[in-house]
């Protein structure tokens, strides 16, 4: 549908005069404008809707959840975690 209807507006702009092609790129820069203060108004009222959350909101809401705390192993203190180690045996 919308390449029908561009083909149909490339077809009335070859055809017409200057007049006619002015009044053409006036209509697509109008569509354009609207559909940018339609996108810009949509983004607004998402912004709106979900306010920043603070991270003692998210730990929070973290721990509620279950979500593990991720420590840094490479922390000072923290001794170094070992991975599994393979054993030799005896042939």
């Amino acid at each position: 549908m919308l390449w029908e209807a561009l083909w149909r507006l490339v077809g009335l702009l070859t055809d017409a005069g200057p007049t006619a092609m002015l009044v053409g790129a006036a209509s697509v820069a109008g569509v354009l404008l609207l559909t940018a203060l339609a996108a810009s108004a949509l983004l607004d009222s998402r912004a709106v809707a979900n306010p920043p959350v603070s991270r003692a909101e998210m730990r929070d809401r973290a721990r509620r959840t279950g979500v593990p705390r991720h420590r840094d192993p490479d922390a000072p203190g923290r001794t170094r975690p070992r991975g599994p180690t393979w054993s030799f045996v005896a042939a």
